[in-house]
């Protein structure tokens, strides 16, 4: 689908890079990669990629590496966002599922849900997700699946309201409190499932599940204290 954008946040992802910007590039001629600061060889391995690669002088983090793509997205008038990670953990084949979802309705929020295979990943990060999930259901007032996955849709129209309403791009905390924005606008939310792959030979993962879990509950709670009322549907 040519009206949508593929976002890929990358950092540090010289193993995996380049193939996951060719898979993706099988399924739309619009593909970010916003290279956030990496000090190896990713920019290298993008060199001949058909990808339109922005860069950020340091690492800010995966939010405001999301943010930054969001707004060219957006400049370039996309009809949405699929943020897929870089690290070979998420599958572009599973894109047509997506796309399937969005040709019926563009304007919902789509979820890449880790709901089979769960006895591959790995214990620690298999539990902070389930607390993640927890905290995130309660501030969205909505049961919620797989709220730390980073295979998601975004309609435009959302993330026009994201960028004018000035939500901080705070690491990974970022996707949580965008995801409760979403629910408490009344965005309907979509499940597609996915394979999720746990390679031996994979970098240590830049996701830390003590310290960002906590990080991630801290913003979440203060969330669950804030009204509904400070969300307006029409605001989009």
């Amino acid at each position: 689908m040519d009206e949508i954008a593929i976002l890929i946040p990358a950092y540090n992802e010289e193993q995996t890079i380049e193939s996951i910007v060719d898979r993706c590039s099988r399924y739309t001629s619009h593909v970010i990669v916003v290279d956030d600061g990496s000090t190896d060889n990713t920019l290298l391995q993008l060199k001949n990629s058909r990808a339109n690669v922005l860069l950020s002088p340091e690492n800010s983090g995966k939010g405001a590496a999301l943010f930054k793509g969001f707004q060219l997205a957006i400049d370039k008038n996309y009809r949405g966002v699929i943020t897929i990670d870089a690290d070979g953990q998420h599958n572009p084949d599973d894109l047509p599922q997506f796309f399937a979802i969005i040709e019926k309705n563009p304007e919902k929020f789509i979820i890449g849900a880790r709901r089979a295979q769960t006895q591959c990943a790995p214990k620690l990060r298999l539990f902070a997700n389930k607390v993640a999930d927890f905290f995130i259901s309660c501030a969205a007032r909505k049961r919620l699946c797989d709220t730390q996955s980073g295979y998601r849709y975004y309609p435009i129209s959302f993330l026009k309201y994201v960028m004018n309403n000035s939500l901080v791009p705070n690491r990974f905390a970022f996707e949580a409190e965008i995801l409760v924005t979403a629910i408490r606008l009344g965005l309907s939310v979509d499940y597609v499932n996915i394979h999720s792959c746990y390679p031996l030979d994979a970098r240590a993962s830049h996701y830390h599940p003590s310290k960002d879990t906590w990080r991630i509950t801290k913003v979440v709670v203060k969330l669950i204290f804030t009204r509904s009322a400070a969300f307006n549907h029409d605001s989009i």
